[in-house]
Protein backbone atom coordinates (compact mmCIF):
# COMPACT_ATOMS: atom_id res chain seq x y z
CA UNK A 1 0.00 0.00 0.00
CA UNK A 2 2.77 2.43 0.90
CA UNK A 3 4.60 2.28 -2.46
CA UNK A 4 1.39 3.00 -4.37
CA UNK A 5 0.51 5.95 -2.15
CA UNK A 6 4.07 7.27 -2.36
CA UNK A 7 3.99 7.09 -6.16
CA UNK A 8 0.59 8.82 -6.21
CA UNK A 9 1.79 11.69 -4.01
CA UNK A 10 4.98 12.07 -6.06
CA UNK A 11 2.89 12.44 -9.23
CA UNK A 12 0.56 14.96 -7.58
CA UNK A 13 3.50 16.96 -6.22
CA UNK A 14 5.24 17.03 -9.61
CA UNK A 15 2.07 18.14 -11.37
CA UNK A 16 1.42 20.92 -8.86
CA UNK A 17 5.04 22.04 -8.99
CA UNK A 18 4.91 22.14 -12.79
CA UNK A 19 1.71 24.19 -12.78
CA UNK A 20 2.92 26.63 -10.14
CA UNK A 21 6.40 27.15 -11.57
CA UNK A 22 7.56 30.14 -13.57
CA UNK A 23 6.92 30.34 -17.31
CA UNK A 24 9.32 28.25 -19.36
CA UNK A 25 10.50 31.10 -21.59
CA UNK A 26 13.86 32.80 -21.63
CA UNK A 27 14.12 36.45 -22.51
CA UNK A 28 11.62 39.29 -22.61
CA UNK A 29 7.93 38.46 -22.90
CA UNK A 30 5.60 40.12 -25.34
CA UNK A 31 2.33 40.24 -23.41
CA UNK A 32 0.46 41.85 -26.28
CA UNK A 33 1.25 38.88 -28.50
CA UNK A 34 0.28 36.48 -25.67
CA UNK A 35 -3.12 38.16 -25.42
CA UNK A 36 -3.54 38.02 -29.20
CA UNK A 37 -2.66 34.31 -29.29
CA UNK A 38 -5.07 33.58 -26.43
CA UNK A 39 -7.85 35.43 -28.25
CA UNK A 40 -7.20 33.48 -31.45
CA UNK A 41 -7.12 30.17 -29.57
CA UNK A 42 -10.36 30.96 -27.74
CA UNK A 43 -12.31 31.68 -30.91
CA UNK A 44 -10.77 29.26 -33.39
CA UNK A 45 -13.11 26.87 -35.14
CA UNK A 46 -12.55 23.27 -34.11
CA UNK A 47 -13.53 20.45 -36.42
CA UNK A 48 -16.08 17.87 -35.30
CA UNK A 49 -13.45 15.16 -35.36
CA UNK A 50 -11.15 17.14 -33.07
CA UNK A 51 -14.02 17.89 -30.69
CA UNK A 52 -14.97 14.20 -30.66
CA UNK A 53 -11.37 13.20 -29.97
CA UNK A 54 -11.08 15.71 -27.10
CA UNK A 55 -14.36 14.47 -25.62
CA UNK A 56 -13.12 10.86 -25.81
CA UNK A 57 -9.82 11.78 -24.13
CA UNK A 58 -11.69 13.63 -21.37
CA UNK A 59 -13.96 10.64 -20.83
CA UNK A 60 -11.00 8.27 -20.64
CA UNK A 61 -9.26 10.54 -18.12
CA UNK A 62 -12.38 10.64 -15.94
CA UNK A 63 -12.62 6.84 -16.09
CA UNK A 64 -8.93 6.53 -15.14
CA UNK A 65 -9.49 8.92 -12.22
CA UNK A 66 -12.47 6.89 -10.99
CA UNK A 67 -10.47 3.67 -11.23
CA UNK A 68 -7.65 5.30 -9.29
CA UNK A 69 -10.04 6.46 -6.56
CA UNK A 70 -11.68 3.03 -6.36
CA UNK A 71 -8.26 1.43 -6.11
CA UNK A 72 -7.32 3.72 -3.23
CA UNK A 73 -10.60 2.94 -1.45
CA UNK A 74 -10.04 -0.77 -1.99
CA UNK A 75 -6.47 -0.54 -0.63
CA UNK A 76 -7.55 1.39 2.47
CA UNK A 77 -10.54 -0.87 3.15
CA UNK A 78 -8.87 -4.26 2.77
CA UNK A 79 -5.31 -3.46 3.84
CA UNK A 80 -6.23 -2.62 7.42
Amino acid sequence: MAPYLLLFFIFVTCILAGMAGPPKTIGPRNYERDAENAYKAAFEIVSKETARRRRLISLLLVIALLIDILLLVWIFRFAS
